[in-house]
């Protein structure tokens, strides 16, 4: 093996930082981030389940279930750490170099770049889809961390529903390792920098239905705000109030043509269909809103009956005052009853009963 003394260096620099982060203090990072998750998940299929919606209950539980996951791998993961901190063996010089010849025969270069020391992998297409060669970067300064990695995308290829996500195991440069998470913190621990490349590479090459933050079949599409189903751009709604994206069977569209999602749409108060805030108008007598088929000069149904009903009650006791008035001469009142709201002319001069009458006819 022809020595390589620019590798020897980067051995010694590695090898220096290990002994700088041993002889800080070592705080147990406690998986906080997964257990957040894990309960927001919790609180999302209870929401779903109580609203009704199916679909996006299904997929709610399975993400429930990942999340679970992910937090017994994190927890495998400090136990780990434990482990290895209690053994406290550093590597030294030489078992470093011989790390990164071994690194260096399988990846073809080993690079250090400011206080990170990385590798290339090759092209990584899964299921037919092209993702590209990703850089695994160690962070020199900071191994006594969990995650003193990130995995990179050279030439990105994210998931059309979210940029942050250049593989399905990859989210915002942090990699989802799974059950290979205490097999990678034991190889970091001990200074097997070969091992810790090969077993992220591994990650990277493979695929788990299930375990992704974005599914590859989901990939080149958009979910469903509402039920998570994934669709193409041109079969998607957009909701007017907060833009988020719906399918056919969870969008709300008002007769104008406006979509709404769930929260953002509104309804008529009488006939409960779904409709936008600028096809509704306020009724004149209780205010409430209602749509153009259910307002009647201003007026909704339940208003325009009642006020046929008090019209109905004022006319019936203007007969009954006009029949006491004539003395029971039922016809003579009757014919001044229809005559409401014209002016009242009575065949016996008597002013103060046409004062009278005019004073009923004002009511």
């Amino acid at each position: 093996m022809t020595w390589d003394s620019q590798l020897w260096r980067t051995a010694q620099r590695i090898e220096a930082a290990y002994l700088k982060c041993r002889g800080l203090p070592q705080a147990l990072d406690v998986p906080w981030y997964a257990w957040q998750k894990l309960t927001a998940a919790c609180r999302w299929a209870a929401e779903a389940e109580r609203r009704g919606w199916r679909h996006a209950g299904a997929r709610q539980r399975e993400q429930l279930g990942r999340d679970l996951d992910y937090l017994l791998s994190d927890l495998r993961a400090l136990r780990s750490s434990l482990e290895s901190r209690q053994r406290n063996k550093l590597p030294t010089a030489g078992e470093l170099y011989a790390e990164l010849v071994a690194a260096e025969d399988e990846f073809g270069d080993v690079v250090v770049d400011d206080f990170e020391l990385y590798v290339t992998t090759d092209p990584i297409t899964l299921d037919g889809i092209y993702l590209g060669p990703f850089e695994i970067r160690l962070k020199l300064s900071r191994l006594d961390e969990p995650d003193p990695y990130r995995v990179v995308a050279v030439e990105p290829h994210p998931a059309q529903s979210s940029v942050d996500t250049t593989h399905p195991h990859v989210h915002n440069e942090r990699i989802c390792l799974g059950e290979g998470k205490a097999a990678v913190t034991a190889a970091l621990a001990e200074g097997r920098l070969a091992d810790l490349f090969q077993l992220i590479n591994r990650v990277l090459h493979s695929y788990g239905e299930g375990s992704a933050y974005v599914e590859l079949d989901r990939w080149h599409g958009t979910p469903c705000s509402e039920c998570d189903q994934s669709l193409d751009e041109d079969d998607l709604y957009s909701c007017r109030g907060c833009d988020c994206a719906l399918c056919g069977e969870c969008v709300r569209v008002c007769d104008c043509g406006t979509a709404a999602c769930h929260d953002c749409a509104t309804h008529c108060y009488g006939c409960e269909e779904t409709t936008c805030a600028g096809c509704l108008a306020a009724c004149s007598d209780c205010e409430e809103e209602f749509c153009a088929s259910c307002l009647e000069e201003g007026l909704c149904h339940a208003c325009q009956a009642a006020e046929e009903e008090r019209a109905a009650e004022r006319e019936a006791e203007l007969e009954a005052e006009l029949a006491a008035e004539f003395g029971g001469d039922e016809t003579e009142a009757a014919v001044h009853a229809a005559r409401l709201g014209e002016v009242i002319v009575l065949a016996r001069p008597r002013h103060h009963r046409n004062r009278r009458l005019r004073n009923l006819g004002r009511r």
